[in-house]
C-alpha cells in the first residue's frame, strides 16, 4: 500500500508540475524568449569574436648537451648508454617546453611587448599573467609523437598570430639559454677535474723520471702483464667514478641509474682487490734478487702515470666538446607548422551558448512560477499579525 501511495504521489506531483507550467506558459515563454533574445543580441552585436592562431613544434635534437658530452669520448665504448639518462624521454622534454611557455618571465615579456595589460586594464601585472595563462594561451601535447601545439586566443586576428609566433620564438630562445647554461656548468665541472688531473699527471711523471734516473731498471714482463690488468681496471674505476659524479649532478641519489653505477664501481673494486691479492710466481720474484722491491715501486709509479694518461684521454674530448656546447646557440626547437592567420572565429560558440541560456532561463522561469503558485494564496500580513499577538 505504501509503495502504491508513493507512486501515486509522484504521479500527482508530475501532473501538478505540468499543470502549473501550462497555467503560466505565457510568462515562462516570454521570460525564456527575453533571456534568449538578450543573449543573442549580446553575442552577435556586443561581444567581439575571438580568434585562435595555432602553431606546432618538435624538438630538433635527439639528445641533450650532456648526452653529447658523454658520447664525445671515444676512449671508453660503454659511455653511450648514459646518454639515455641525460637526454630523457620526449614526454619530459614536452613538460619542460610547457614550463618554459608558462613561466612568469616568458609571459611577462609577451604582455609587455604587445602592451596587453593596457588593453586588459589590470591593476597588477600578476593578474594579467594569470589571465594570460587561463584564457589566452593554449597548449596541446602529443606525448607519443613528441610534438606540441601552441595557440593564442585574441580578438585581433593578426595579433593572435604575432603573439603565437613570439611564443615559439621565446620557447626556442629560453630553451637554448638553458642548454648553454647547463653546458657552462658541465664545462666548469670537467675543467676543474681536468686541471687537477694535469697536476697529478705531472707529479706522477716527475716522480717516475726521478726513480728511473736513480735505478735505471725495466719491469719484469710477467709482473708487468699482471699489473697491466690492474691498470686497466683502476682506470675504468676512475672513469666510472667521474660518470657517477656527473650522474649526481643530474639525478637524485635514490635514482636506479645512480644505484646501478655505484654497484658497477663496487664490482670493479672487488675485481681489483682480487688482482692485487693474487700472488706472482715466487721463482720469478727470486730471479730479481734484491731488486724486487725496487721493481714493485717502479711498477706502481708507472701504473700511476698510465692511469692518469687514460683519464686524460677520457676527459680531454669531453672538455673540448663542453667548450663547444657552451658557445653553441643553434635552434633546438623545430617549427613544424607556423602559427596560422585565423579566418574563422573560435569563440564564442553562439548556437551552443544560446541553447544553454534558453535552457537555464526555462529552468529559472519554471522555478519562479512554482514558488509563486505555491505561496500566492498565503496571507503574510495576517501571519505576521498572529505572530505578534502570540508574542504579546
Amino acid at each position: 500500500m505504501n509503495k502504491m501511495s508513493k507512486t501515486e504521489n509522484k504521479e500527482n506531483t508530475v501532473v501538478d508540475f505540468i499543470k502549473i507550467l501550462l497555467k503560466y506558459k505565457k510568462f515562462i515563454f516570454i521570460f525564456t524568449f527575453s533571456v534568449g533574445l538578450l543573449v543573442t543580441f549580446y553575442l552577435y552585436f556586443i561581444m567581439k569574436p575571438i580568434f585562435l592562431s595555432m602553431g606546432s613544434v618538435k624538438s630538433a635534437s635527439k639528445s641533450s648537451s650532456l648526452s653529447s658530452l658523454l658520447g664525445a669520448s671515444g676512449s671508453l665504448s660503454d659511455l653511450s648508454g648514459i646518454g639515455e639518462l641525460a637526454g630523457g624521454s620526449s614526454s619530459k622534454e614536452l613538460a619542460l617546453y610547457e614550463n618554459i611557455l608558462l613561466s612568469r618571465r616568458n609571459i611577462e615579456e609577451t604582455i609587455i611587448k604587445f602592451n596587453l595589460n593596457t588593453e586588459w586594464d589590470f591593476k597588477y601585472l600578476e593578474d594579467a599573467v594569470k589571465f594570460f595563462k587561463d584564457e589566452i594561451l593554449v597548449i596541446n601535447k602529443d606525448r607519443i609523437a613528441g610534438t606540441m601545439e601552441i595557440g593564442i586566443y585574441d580578438i585581433d586576428q593578426k595579433r593572435a598570430k604575432d603573439i603565437a609566433d613570439f611564443m615559439i620564438y621565446q620557447l626556442n630562445k629560453l630553451f637554448t639559454e638553458m642548454n648553454v647554461q647547463n653546458a657552462k656548468s658541465y664545462r666548469e665541472f670537467i675543467e676543474s677535474r681536468y686541471e687537477l688531473l694535469k697536476k697529478d699527471l705531472k707529479k706522477s711523471e716527475d716522480t717516475l723520471k726521478n726513480f728511473q734516473d736513480k735505478y735505471g731498471i725495466a719491469p719484469d714482463l710477467t709482473l708487468k702483464a699482471v699489473t697491466q690488468s690492474q691498470v686497466q681496471i683502476e682506470a675504468e674505476i676512475k672513469s666510472e667514478e667521474i660518470k657517477l659524479d656527473l650522474l649526481h649532478k643530474i639525478l637524485t641519489p635514490n635514482e636506479s641509474e645512480v644505484k646501478l653505477q655505484e654497484e658497477k664501481i663496487a664490482m670493479l673494486k672487488k675485481q681489483l682487490v682480487d688482482i692485487v691479492t693474487t700472488e706472482v710466481n715466487p721463482q720469478e720474484r727470486l730471479s730479481l734478487g734484491k731488486g724486487s722491491e725496487v721493481l714493485m715501486s717502479y711498477m706502481r709509479l708507472q701504473k700511476e702515470v698510465e692511469i692518469q694518461n687514460k683519464i686524460q684521454a677520457f676527459l680531454l674530448p669531453m672538455y673540448e666538446q663542453a667548450k663547444l656546447e657552451e658557445k653553441k646557440e643553434t635552434p633546438t626547437v623545430v617549427v613544424m607548422d607556423t602559427p596560422n592567420f585565423p579566418e574563422k572565429k573560435a569563440k564564442p560558440k553562439r548556437i551552443k551558448t544560446i541553447a544553454i541560456s534558453l535552457f537555464i532561463a526555462f529552468v529559472i522561469g519554471s522555478g519562479c512560477v512554482m514558488v509563486y503558485d505555491r505561496y500566492k494564496n498565503i496571507d503574510f500580513k495576517s501571519m505576521f499579525a498572529d505572530t505578534e499577538d502570540s508574542v504579546d
